[in-house]
C-alpha cells in the first residue's frame, strides 16, 4: 500500500496524503499519513469496499494530469482492491495465530499446511511424527498407495483442493508399524491462500473379540473376526493365511462374507464401520 501512495504523490505532485479507514461494521478507525500535509483544501477520494470505508486526501496536488478528481476516480478501484487484499491478509494472519495457539495444546498430531505442502506449524506430536518421517520415510494409505509420509499428505491435500471438498479422511500406516487416521480439513475464512489442517490420530487396533462385539448386530463369525483383525494390522491375505493355518482362498472367502454382512467394500470403510480410530491415551 505504501508503494501505491508514493506513486500517487509522484503522479499528482502532491506534498502528502492521509488515508482514513474505518473497518466495518464496528471495527477501529485509523489515519495513515505520508509526506507533508497543509491547510489548503485537499483532493478527496471516497473509498468503499467489503468490510471497510474511508477517504484518501491528497495535499497540495499540482497541475499534472493525474491531479484531478476524474483521474483519481479512475484509480479508485485499484486502491480499494489493494486495501481489501491487505485487510484479508491481516485477518487471515490473526486467525492463523489463534489456531496455532489452540493446536499447541492438542494431544493429536496437528500440522498447518498450505496447498503447496509447506508446513506453517506443527505441534509437539506433529514434530514427533515428522521426525519419524525422517527415520522411517515410507508410509501407506488404506488404498495401497505407498510413498514418503509427507508426499502422501501433500497428495491428499491436492485431492481435497481438486474435489472442492471440505474434509478428506484416510487410514494410514507409517514405517514403524503405527496406524493413523489421517484427516485433512480445508480452512475457510483465510483468504485464497489454501490452508489445510492436517490431523493424525493413532488408531487402536481391535482384537477379534472386540470386533465381534461391535458387529453383534450382523453376527460376524469368530474366524471372520480374526481375519478382519489381521487385516486391520495391514496384513495381506497370503500373510493372514499363514498366521491362521488356512488357505489364501479361504481368507478371501471370509473377507467376502464379512464385508457383505457389514455392508462395506474396503479396508478404509472397515475402519470407519468399526470406529477403530480411538486416540491413544498414552
Amino acid at each position: 500500500m505504501a508503494a501505491i501512495l508514493h506513486g500517487l504523490l509522484q503522479a499528482t505532485g502532491a506534498s502528502g496524503c492521509r488515508l482514513s479507514l474505518h473497518l466495518l461494521p464496528d471495527g477501529p478507525e485509523a489515519d495513515y499519513d505520508l509526506g507533508r500535509q497543509s491547510a489548503s483544501a485537499p483532493l478527496v477520494v471516497r473509498l468503499e469496499g467489503e468490510g471497510f470505508r474511508g477517504f484518501l486526501r491528497l495535499f497540495d496536488a499540482g497541475t499534472r494530469p493525474a491531479a484531478s478528481p476524474a483521474a483519481l476516480e479512475c484509480l479508485r478501484p485499484m486502491i480499494e482492491g489493494a486495501l481489501l487484499a491487505l485487510i484479508d491478509r491481516s485477518n487471515a494472519s490473526r486467525q492463523i495465530d489463534i489456531l496455532v495457539q489452540i493446536l499447541g495444546v492438542a494431544n493429536e498430531a496437528h500440522l498447518l499446511m498450505d496447498e503447496r505442502g509447506e508446513i506453517l506449524f506443527a505441534n509437539a506430536r506433529g514434530e514427533e511424527l515428522l521426525a519419524l518421517h525422517t527415520e522411517q520415510p515410507q508410509a501407506r494409505l488404506a488404498n495401497g498407495e505407498t510413498a514418503p509420509l509427507l508426499s502422501l499428505i501433500v497428495s491428499e491435500i491436492a485431492a481435497l483442493v481438486e474435489s472442492n471438498e471440505r474434509v478428506r479422511r484416510q487410514a494410514l500406516a507409517t514405517g514403524d508399524g503405527g496406524r493413523w487416521r489421517l484427516e485433512i480439513v480445508a480452512l475457510a475464512g483465510l483468504g485464497d491462500a489454501g490452508y489445510s489442517l492436517v490431523v493424525l490420530s493413532p488408531i487402536r487396533l481391535l482384537l477379534p473379540e472386540e470386533i465381534r462385539q461391535r458387529c453383534a448386530g450382523v453376527q460376524v463369525s469368530r474366524r471372520e473376526a480374526e481375519v478382519l483383525a489381521f487385516l486391520l494390522r495391514g496384513q495381506k491375505a497370503s500373510e493372514i493365511a499363514v498366521r491362521l493355518g488356512i488357505t489364501e482362498y479361504t481368507v478371501k472367502d471370509h473377507l467376502k462374507h464379512a464385508y457383505a454382512k457389514l455392508g462395506i467394500t474396503s479396508r478404509g470403510q472397515l475402519l470407519t464401520r468399526l470406529e477403530a480410530a480411538v486416540p491413544d491415551a498414552s
